[in-house]
């Protein structure tokens, strides 16, 4: 455990030392990046789902690459057989899905007021306990957060790119589809096109593989159970109350974001509905966890009079959600001991 808690303290105390004026921040985060990316993507037999993806990967070994389009997934599949042809095996796959999983969560961390602190709120859970087992949904994430990070400077069609990207890596990411049709400013008809275009790929989905069945089965029918969902969304909903309730006063520091104020009502909103399907809303909120990187350094921004109490705040909760899952977490021994092929 003593690793993972080193790796979270880096990012956690320079964030606290943060300063706006210092122009070498998005140097040293991507030197950051490496030993983190090595950390996660090089990991042997670490996580809960390892042994899900191995059995995935030699599934798809025996796999025919014509057979892509019977997957609901299929870039998911194409990034195994691509890995199996130039000899890195699961491994390959690991590392590529941590590599745009933390490119896109590092990309994001960058577009707020403190990028440290943006990286260091979500390392706990999102990027220790999500980033080292789901790496489909991770992989997706990661995607949709470069889209996040790049939406003011991005042409409508390179946000549906990545949209499509991620979603074919773990259908979930189709709830993201909400963002370039409520926020795009073009013509009205694009808008309806885009929203005839994500529904019609949904039915597709339906009829045409077994992901729907699986899922619908999963989450619907056998009603799996995410025993802490109510928690892990909370992380996010926590967060979204702080800022809608200091609404007026953090837009008059950090300016009107309204993809931030839906985002806080919908995980605020989500959070009874565990009650109702864990699993379903524990997976779909995750690609609202961007809310949590804006939001913390956003509200100590704003309330700079008392910028050393609200960052001892936040230090507790990360700190508090780390030692939380490690030590109570029902599946933290999949984590503990940490492997890596480079100490094999």
């Amino acid at each position: 455990m003593l690793i993972y808690f080193l790796f979270l303290i880096i990012p956690l105390i320079l964030g606290l030392l943060h300063s706006a004026h210092n122009k070498n921040t998005t140097l040293y985060v991507w030197l950051y990046f490496i030993p983190l990316l090595l950390f996660c993507g090089l990991r042997d037999g670490v996580g809960p789902d390892w042994g899900g993806y191995a059995a995935i990967y030699e599934s798809n070994s025996y796999a025919d690459i014509k057979d892509i389009l019977d997957y609901s997934e299929p870039s998911f599949f194409l990034l195994n057989k691509l890995s199996e042809s130039l000899g890195f095996g699961l491994y390959g796959v690991i590392f590529f899905c941590a590599f745009v999983f933390l490119w896109g969560v590092f990309s994001y961390a960058l577009t707020t007021s403190n990028p440290w602190l943006a990286i260091s709120v979500v390392m706990p859970y999102f990027i220790f306990i999500i980033g080292l087992s789901g790496i489909r949904q991770a992989t997706a994430i990661g995607f949709a957060f470069y889209m996040l990070a790049n939406w003011n400077t991005s042409s409508i069609i390179a946000k549906v790119f990545f949209l499509v990207l991620a979603t074919s890596f773990h259908n979930s990411a189709i709830v993201l589809c909400i963002y370039p049709i409520l926020f795009y400013q073009g013509r009205l008809f694009l808008q309806i096109l885009m929203a005839t275009l994500f529904g019609l790929f949904l039915v597709y989905q339906a009829k045409n593989t077994s992901a729907y069945e699986m899922y619908h089965s999963r989450y619907i029918e056998q009603e799996v159970v995410s025993y802490g969902a109510f928690l892990h969304v909370t992380l996010s909903a926590l967060p979204a109350t702080l800022y809608l309730l200091n609404r007026g006063k953090v837009t008059r520091v950090m300016g009107n974001n309204l993809m931030i104020d839906l985002t806080s009502i919908m995980v605020i909103v989500a959070l009874p509905l565990t009650f109702l399907s864990s699993t379903a809303v524990d997976r779909l909120t995750l690609y609202f966890s961007f809310i949590q990187m804006w939001i913390y350094p956003a509200i100590i921004q704003t309330f700079s009079s008392n910028r050393g109490l609200w960052k001892a705040i936040v230090s507790v909760i990360v700190i508090a959600i780390f030692f939380g899952y490690f030590l109570l977490g029902i599946h933290s021994f999949a984590y503990i001991p940490y492997n890596n092929i480079l100490f094999n």
